[in-house]
């Protein structure tokens, strides 16, 4: 195929402008986005992680948020078993800390999608609201039980990104 004809230059140079002008615009509002979080990089990495992300709209960026939530949700139930096996003085702290983040992806999770699906944002919000403070009572519970936490630092994650999540679909309200 000869690309040589003027015409054909020019509308190729065309797609590429109106690809890059399409694909900044989606950056925007990526970053608009961001910017009103409490971490704008944690957001970005939350974002730009999923492809998805360089199509969505407001919403689809905030059901992206809430599947970090999910995936974060996830990892923390796998590291409580392993904290299980190998701590099991831990068992009382830890069988707590697995009841609130089940309530995570199992309660939490699903009603934020499904309330932002139906575009009632408050109910998400409440949902990732909730997610936060699940992270706060898994890392409380330790200190009832007279142990440090061994989970601080993931737990600290969940509760940054449910109020980054959060944040985003605030801009929904």
């Amino acid at each position: 195929m000869k690309f040589s004809s003027p015409l054909t230059i020019l509308l190729l140079l065309l797609l590429l402008q109106q690809t890059l002008l399409s694909a900044m615009a989606d950056i925007q509002l990526i970053e608009n986005t961001c910017k009103g979080t409490p971490s704008s990089s944690l957001c970005l990495k939350i974002l730009l992680a999923d492809p998805k992300s360089q199509n969505a709209d407001l919403t689809g960026l905030a059901l992206i948020g809430v599947d970090a939530v999910n995936n974060k949700g996830l990892e923390i139930l796998e590291q409580i078993v392993a904290l299980k096996k190998s701590r099991p003085e831990l068992r009382p702290a830890l069988d707590h800390c697995a009841e609130v983040y089940h309530a995570v992806v199992d309660a939490d999770v699903p009603s934020s999608r499904d309330a932002l699906r139906t575009g009632v944002a408050k109910f998400a919000e409440q949902g990732m609201a909730d997610s936060a403070v699940e992270a706060q009572v898994c890392e409380g519970s330790f200190g009832e039980h007279g142990r440090t936490s061994p989970m601080t630092g993931s737990n600290n994650a969940m509760h940054d990104v449910a109020n980054v999540v959060r944040a985003i679909i605030r801009k929904l309200l």
